[in-house]
């Protein structure tokens, strides 16, 4: 995972200007130091040549400088003085020669005579590099220093965000069992300030609705469970009439299918209506035997529709989950299967920590099955069965359970639906 941290990248961001501080210094010293060497000596050279044309003007046998660092020679009168085996024709200016510890040339011209200076420039390199390397390592040092206190006051600036992010990282899920303000110091800059008043304004609204869905879950599912109850004893009593006749019998049959998908609805919604499946019972669960249980259900739906629901079991699979959302689970997926194949079978297999929901019916066409995990999105719309949610609840049950749900379509030719456990 990319580090994004904040204060890392205030880090990051000094060092970085520190290393570029650091470069245009060094390269600045560089960029002056051989200005210096070169562009000041020939200057200095040229300044030298001037002032000795001067005095053998004034005495033609005035002997030019023989220093350590300076020596000059008038041609053709210092001829046979001269030392070094060099052509006396260069051309006038300056030059950089190798003439024992020499290395600077300047010459120059004047009234049929020639001027040779040579200068040894090494010494004003080492003096240069000396009193450049001391003033470069106090400028570097001081920068660093006023870098290092800039990234100080800068951590010190966003460590109250820096501490927020961790507190609301380790709040707990309730509104009312603390408030962010009670755990920062009250000295909060007045941005932070406004944060945390933001937070904890949006937790407030937040926490409302959450305490208003959960009401409307438990008084809705009161509510309802209690008419269906009614409607499907009705039902039942109804069909255990013996003077019904066939197509009664076939209505009421509706109803007791209709009444049955409505309870497993509303179980739906209320297992989503808890966090992260909180207060739901788990026990240790035979999918096996559940999906068995499941077909018995679905098997007069699929006989009327004259296709045949087949259950492969590969091996046993034994989970500790709560049972009746394994059942929401699998019952919706085998429905959905029966609800779009008119023809051929349908087959669920489990094995290695999975089921798989295979059917031979109308297929998914590609832009649908990028949105048929949400509400009310039919694989087909030539098929008006249900309400479109079944895939949403599943998703979203596999999600807050650490399952995985996938589809896999091929328009006309039937779609596999894979529940992953592990």
């Amino acid at each position: 995972m990319r580090n994004n941290r904040l204060q890392d990248k205030i880090f990051r961001t000094f060092v970085l200007q520190g290393l570029l501080i650091g470069f245009a210094v060094i390269l600045g010293v560089l960029l002056t130091n051989w200005l210096l060497s070169h562009l000041l000596v020939q200057e200095a050279l040229e300044r030298e040549t001037a002032h000795y044309w001067q005095l053998v003007e004034d005495n033609p046998s005035v002997q030019l400088s023989n220093s350590l660092n300076l020596q000059g020679y008038l041609f053709p009168r210092d001829a046979s003085a001269f030392p070094w085996r060099m052509a006396t024709d260069v051309a006038d200016g300056y030059h950089e020669v190798k003439a024992d510890e020499f290395n600077s040339l300047y010459v120059s011209s004047r009234g049929g005579q020639r001027m040779f200076l040579f200068f040894n420039r090494s010494g004003v390199n080492s003096l240069i590099s000396l009193y450049g390397l001391v003033p470069l390592a106090v400028v570097l040092l001081l920068l660093y220093l006023v870098l290092w206190f800039s990234y100080l006051r800068a951590r010190r600036a966003v460590s109250p965000t820096i501490e927020l992010a961790r507190l609301i990282n380790m709040l707990p899920e309730e509104k009312g069992e603390v408030d962010l303000a009670d755990l920062l110091p009250m000295s909060l800059d007045t941005e932070v300030a406004m944060l945390v008043d933001a937070i904890e304004h949006y937790r407030g609204r937040i926490a409302r609705f959450v305490d208003r869905e959960r009401a409307f879950s438990r008084d809705a599912s009161h509510e309802l469970r209690t008419p269906i109850t009614v409607i499907a004893m009705s039902a039942e009593l109804l069909a255990a009439k013996p003077e019904i006749s066939a197509a009664d019998l076939k209505l009421v049959d509706r109803i007791q299918r209709a009444c049955h998908d409505m309870q497993e609805l509303i179980d739906a919604f209320l297992a989503l209506s808890r966090e992260q499946g909180d207060g739901l019972r788990t026990e240790r669960v035979d999918v096996c035997d559940l999906i068995a249980r499941e077909h018995e259900g679905i098997s007069q739906l699929a006989e009327q529709k004259g296709i045949a629901v087949e259950l492969v079991c590969h091996s046993s699979l034994l989970l500790q989950a709560n049972r009746r959302v394994i059942s929401i689970l699998v019952g919706n997926l085998i429905r959905n299967a029966v609800n779009y194949t008119d023809r051929g079978k349908v087959v669920v297999r489990v094995g290695d920590g999975q089921v798989q929901v295979i059917d031979s019916g109308r297929g998914i066409s590609e832009d649908k099955l990028a949105s048929i995990y949400e509400p009310h999105v039919r694989g087909s719309e030539q098929s008006r069965s249900g309400y479109g949610v079944g895939l949403a609840i599943v998703k979203r049950l596999c999600e807050q359970n650490g399952w995985r749900v996938s589809l896999a379509s091929e328009e006309g030719a039937g779609t596999t639906a894979t529940l992953r456990f592990a």
